[in-house]
């Protein structure tokens, strides 16, 4: 099927809803989803269908099937038993219904001939009238711009965010969202896409890559129908915009696993690995990965060099973090003569070094050093990236006879490395105080600073952002071949 931008992006844009499957049972998932979209702002009529007799549920207009409904219906969430699908599936097509988001589960992801004939029979419906079919076993669509969601507690947000993420999982697809949330991500739009029985992984990717609104595009994929089509996606999206793909089922454990959950083919770990090295995507191991990286990209100026500098409060961490950071592929430079002038008018206190990395020692408690500090390492030539290590029970035992130092300094911080042009981030080692830590991480991410609970999962994070500005810049970044 040929790519058609406008007629993937009327499918965000529906004048009404119904949802087919609601009723007054406790619990009803059906009554979950239209009270998602009208908690969440959507401005048309949502329609509540009752299959089992149009009995009113709630305050929505109830009517027994989408054929009945008065006016016109563009997106229709479906939640009733698997047996039911074709003949709801007709009448959305009677109906003119542009898409149709499918719950349902009991399909091919059974690994049943019957699940399998289930699906091709709502296919070839779908296929005969045009309408386009996100499922079956998904969530659906979640656009907040527009109102449209799955859950009534995703978040909302004034303005509109550039992250836009294909999750072939729903709820890796919600995980990721509040996920994201924490790390400050805005999301444009987000599709949990299931069993890919219609619309393809390969579609939506080159809509996102088309979408002018989304920045960054996420991928979270078990497995798919037209593997070729969808690595000319990838390639194609990667030219455009930074691609961050989770594989699900890279060995037989997790193949297995895939094809039980959304009845995706999925394929060897050399393969994936071959298509997203092709395309320039990057590759994350996990959704904490997924998002922290998205965030590193998003938040960070383009960097492409490995030189880094990293400021401490202990001798014995940063000796630890240097040797983390030579693993994954960084350098720990000496300073230039000038710098280390700088730093030593900054501050010379015993304990402190002011070799990279820099411990601060003591000092840590003088704030007016800080702009001097940052400002020397922002100025250094050999320098193309920051790092900040926060530990906290050097404050924690501070605050004990200085009450409010914690937030103090972390305000001092936040002040000083906002004036640093240079990539900055942040991490904020769990040793004590849990709660007060996250706080303090949550602090350093709300002024829009990449900060990690791990020094390990911030290089990574680092690593695959370094990885996508190379790659770039490169000839084989630029590679047009793929059609």
């Amino acid at each position: 099927m040929e790519f058609d931008f406008q007629a993937l992006d009327r499918i965000f844009h529906p004048r009404a809803l119904a949802v087919v499957g609601v009723s007054n049972r406790l619990n009803n998932a059906g009554v979950m989803f239209a009270e998602a979209n009208r908690v969440l702002g959507f401005a048309g009529p949502i329609y509540a269908i009752n299959p089992s007799g149009g009995e009113q549920v709630k305050d929505f207009p109830t009517y027994r099937t989408v054929r009945e409904i008065p006016g016109p219906v563009d997106h229709v969430i479906i939640s009733v038993p698997a047996k039911f699908l074709p003949e709801v599936i007709a009448d959305c097509a009677e109906k003119g219904v542009r898409s149709a988001a499918i719950f349902t589960s009991g399909f091919s992801e059974t690994g049943e001939d019957s699940g399998w004939e289930l699906e091709e029979k709502i296919r070839k419906i779908a296929r005969e009238s045009g309408l386009r079919i996100i499922g079956p076993n998904c969530m659906g669509i979640y656009y907040p711009a527009q109102g449209l969601g799955f859950r009534s507690d995703l978040p909302q947000w004034e303005g509109q965010g550039n992250i836009s993420f294909l999750s072939q999982s729903g709820g890796l697809a919600f995980s990721g969202i509040f996920l994201g949330q924490r790390c400050g991500l805005k999301f444009q739009k987000v599709v949990s896409y299931g069993n890919e029985t219609d619309l393809s992984s390969h579609e939506l990717i080159d809509y996102f890559a088309e979408d002018p609104a989304t920045g960054i595009i996420l991928v979270y994929i078990e497995g798919t129908r037209d593997g070729i089509s969808l690595a000319r996606a990838l390639i194609r999206a990667g030219r455009k915009k930074p691609v961050i793909v989770l594989k699900g089922g890279l060995n037989e454990i997790g193949i297995r696993a895939a094809a039980s959950h959304t009845g995706a083919m999925g394929g060897k770990r050399p393969t994936w690995e071959a298509i997203l090295k092709q395309a320039g995507a990057l590759q994350a191991g996990g959704l904490e990965e997924l998002i922290e990286t998205a965030m590193t990209v998003n938040r960070l100026p383009a960097f492409t060099g490995r030189r880094m500098i990293m400021v401490c409060m202990s001798g014995g961490v940063s000796v630890n973090y240097t040797d983390r950071t030579a693993d994954w592929g960084f350098e720990m430079p000496e300073l230039s003569p000038e710098t280390t002038k700088k730093l030593r008018a900054a501050f010379d206190a015993p304990g402190t070094s002011v070799k990279n990395p820099i411990d601060m020692a003591s000092s840590y408690i003088n704030f007016f050093i800080y702009p001097d500090i940052f400002r020397a390492l922002d100025e250094d030539p050999d320098c193309d990236i920051i790092m900040l290590v926060f530990t906290m029970e050097y404050y924690i035992y501070a605050e004990r006879f200085a009450p409010g130092l914690v937030d103090t300094t972390v305000s001092a911080f936040i002040e000083a490395l906002k004036a640093v042009r240079k990539p900055v981030v942040v991490v904020c080692p769990s040793v004590v105080e849990e709660e007060k830590r996250n706080q303090i991480q949550q602090t350093f991410l709300n002024a829009g600073f990449p900060s990690f609970l791990t020094i390990d999962r911030a290089l990574k994070a680092l690593s695959l952002t370094r990885q996508y500005h190379s790659k770039k810049g490169s000839p084989a970044g630029r590679d047009s071949r793929v059609p």
